[in-house]
């Protein structure tokens, strides 16, 4: 999943943050980052990963009220 960010000067944290957790996270570009998650691979649930990615998003951004994050369903093959 990709994820768009609305504020460039969060990503670096916002990367940790996820990287922390289950989830291998790579600034894509200043206002863009790719989520994996590892266990999507073994038969994971796609919409309950999302759901809790939104989650994490929405709890992280609590913090900077001007951060908003928007999730992307990644291109497929």
């Amino acid at each position: 999943m990709k994820i768009q960010l609305s504020h460039p000067h969060l990503a670096d944290l916002l990367v940790r943050s996820l990287n922390e957790t289950d989830c291998f996270v790579t600034l894509t570009d200043a206002y863009a980052v790719d989520v994996f998650l590892p266990w999507l691979e073994q038969n994971g649930d796609p919409v309950q990963a999302r759901v809790e990615l939104q989650f994490f998003l929405n709890a992280w951004g609590m913090r900077y009220p001007e951060f908003r994050a928007y999730l992307e369903e990644a291109a497929g093959p």
